[in-house]
């Protein structure tokens, strides 16, 4: 910030006058001071001095220091912008009087001079914009607002009624979202503002947005309580619409903890506490799922809530307060497991509440088994037990589990995998205690012939590395297809994985799956032009043959990859 910034902030005229005839006969500097910009926004000192409303100093700036009205900063918003922000109305005037300011330029967000005025100030520079100077009320920025819209948004009452009773301005003007006037003003304001666009401005409490919320659903997810209670009985707003993804107006309560609005919605509008979402969540499911215990409580206790309700996926409100890895969400599940909330309940995919707790809920894990009763080794539809979701993510539920629990570490499912198999795909913690501390078996097999080493080759690197080197595993096993842990790593893309298994490894580079094809072949099929290479350098055979006589080059060849093809 230079010295001239410093004095048209502070609205110092006489400086200013002494520095710009100090200059007179340096051009130059004089020309570089006046349009230099502050290090932080890039606003000039003329910005500066209209934000202060030192017309004064704006004045000998534009007469004696020839700045440039319609300079810029970082945000694109010009002088006259931040004249009008500030509501400093002699300053606008004489801007567009006399220094011919655009009054309708608008910044890199599409925002005229009319909508700062609209949002900040009082009305009199919003008057005499329109008035005087015929700014376009109708201008919208980038996401559609009008100047209404910011009127609304920022309770500026009497711009609001001002803009539609003089200004013509529309009220169901719509942004981008479909979001009219009303939803702004419900969303962020008091019920007057909402009460004078319905009754005077005529605008319509049931428009709804680009995802079918009304404006009743905006006044209750922002805890407008009066709002809500004014659209409702006097707006005749319906409690019971919902939006495009089936919730209403309770859902929208529920889920931001709007508490009191959840009462009054209920005993007052009479709301459907059983009403399910499109994905058949109730409003308890929500309140649970958010880890609400008042709201929880209430919602059963005075509002009937059914505690068993189950959404589309057979999840009952317990399923969703065990799972959420939130602080105190064990109080939840306690309570409503003591209210009759059935623990060991499954979803449709035969999963328990335990199940889904065991992804990383030690303390509800913990409780759900010492006082909850619940069965470590329930498995659900696919033949898992718990142990094997506390694989995926949380190496202290699985100690807890094998320790305390004393679930089996040796158990398999349905289709063979093991808990190790289900470790291996992305927790090296687990694999590691796993193996060591409970003798896990590194070369079992599930029913395709899959050792956790081919299974773990599909995703982490570290995980194949330590296999190998520490837990012994067996780098030549195939499985039911022919696949060596080279094809599993190639047929997701894990190049690394290749790449190490070859330099460390020992692997053969030239071993065929059932189909007689090697990394090479699948290399040059899916155009990894580095690994095609890389992998001829390391030794692959270029005339291998699947078993349709196919080379690599033929595959390359069908699949119109030029630069393999001329490579090889």
């Amino acid at each position: 910030m230079t010295l001239l910034h410093l004095a048209a902030e502070e609205g110092t005229v006489k400086i200013i006058r002494f520095f710009l005839n100090s200059l007179k006969g340096h051009e130059k500097i004089l020309k570089y001071l006046v349009e230099a910009t502050t290090d932080y926004n890039n606003s000039t000192s003329l910005h500066l001095a209209a934000a202060g409303g030192y017309l004064d100093v704006i004045q000998w700036l534009v007469e004696h220091g020839k700045a440039n009205i319609e300079a810029t900063d970082k945000y694109g918003k010009t002088v006259l912008h931040y004249a009008a922000h500030r509501n400093k109305l002699d300053v606008v005037q004489w801007l567009v009087e006399h220094g011919k300011a655009n009054i309708e330029a608008t910044d890199k967000y599409g925002r005229t001079v009319l909508h700062y005025a609209a949002q900040w100030n009082k009305l009199d520079v919003v008057q005499w914009l329109v008035e005087h100077e015929k700014t376009n009320v109708e201008a919208i920025d980038k996401y559609g607002r009008t100047v209404l819209h910011y009127a609304a948004q920022m309770n500026k009452w009497d711009v609001v009624q001002w803009l539609v009773e003089h200004g013509k301005a529309k009220v169901e003007a719509i942004d981008k979202y479909g979001r009219t006037v009303l939803h702004y003003a419900a969303q962020m304001n008091k019920w007057d503002v909402v009460q004078w666009l319905v009754e005077h401005g005529k605008a319509k409490v049931e428009a709804i947005d680009k995802y079918g919320r009304t404006v009743l659903h905006y006044a209750a997810q922002m805890n407008k309580w009066d709002v809500v209670q004014w659209l409702v009985e006097h707006g005749k707003a319906k409690v019971e619409a919902t939006d495009k993804y089936g919730r209403t107006v309770l859902h929208y309560a529920a889920q931001m903890n709007k508490w009191d609005v959840v009462q009054w919605l209920v005993e007052h509008g009479k709301a459907n506490v059983e009403a399910k979402d499109n994905h058949g969540k109730t409003v308890l499911h929500l309140a649970a799922q958010e880890n609400k215990l008042d709201l929880v409580q209430w919602l059963v206790e005075h509002g009937k809530a059914n505690v068993e309700a189950k959404d589309n996926h057979g999840k009952t409100v317990l399923h969703l307060a065990a799972q959420e890895n939130k602080k105190n969400n064990l109080d939840v599940v306690k309570w409503l497991i003591e209210h009759g909330a059935d623990v060991n309940a499954k979803s449709n995919d035969g999963k328990t509440v335990l199940h889904w707790a065991a992804r990383g809920n030690l303390d509800v894990v913990q409780w759900l088994v010492k006082h909850g009763k619940a069965n470590v080794e329930a498995t659900d539809n696919d033949g898992r037990t718990v142990l094997y979701w506390a694989a995926h993510g949380n190496l202290l539920v699985v100690k807890w589990l094998v320790e305390h629990g004393k679930a089996n570490v040796h158990v398999i499912d349905n289709y063979g995998w093991t808990v190790l198999h289900c470790a291996a795909q992305s927790n090296l913690d687990v694999v590691q205690w796993l193996v060591e501390h409970e003798k896990a078996n590194v070369e079992a097999t599930n029913k395709y012939g899959k050792t956790v080493l081919l299974w773990a080759a599909r995703g982490n690197l570290l995980i194949v590395k330590w296999l190998v080197e520490h837990g012994k595993a067996n780098v030549h096993a195939i499985d039911n297809y022919g696949w060596t842990v080279l094809h599993c790593a190639a047929q997701v893309n894990k190049w690394d994985i290749v790449q190490w298994l070859v330099e460390h490894g020992k692997v053969n580079v030239e071993a065929t799956d059932k189909y007689g094809r090697t990394v090479l072949h699948y290399a040059a099929q899916w155009n990894k032009f580095d690994v095609v290479q890389w992998l001829v350098e390391h030794g692959a055979d270029v005339n291998a043959k699947d078993i349709d006589g196919k080379t690599p080059l033929n595959l390359a060849k069908e699949h119109k990859h030029k630069k393999i093809t001329e490579y090889l």
